[in-house]
């Protein structure tokens, strides 16, 4: 039988400092901020090129919640 090695620890995780509810907040206030609206809009889009699937993506993660 083959002797185990010894196992090194690399490092030590330290307690989450309220992490989830930081995450809640933030994804409320983001919530808020798009009015109930999808960053994406739902629905089949074609596109030319990736460049133009880019343009769009970023046009509509940009747009603001009067548009």
């Amino acid at each position: 039988m083959e002797a185990e090695l010894p196992m090194k620890i690399v490092g030590r995780r330290k307690p989450s400092s309220g992490g989830l509810e930081q995450a809640n907040r933030l994804l409320h206030l983001l919530r808020d901020l798009r009015a109930g609206r999808p960053f994406i809009p739902r629905g089949v889009y074609r596109f030319h090129s990736h460049e133009e699937k880019d343009a769009w993506t970023l046009k509509m993660l940009i747009r603001t919640s009067r548009s």
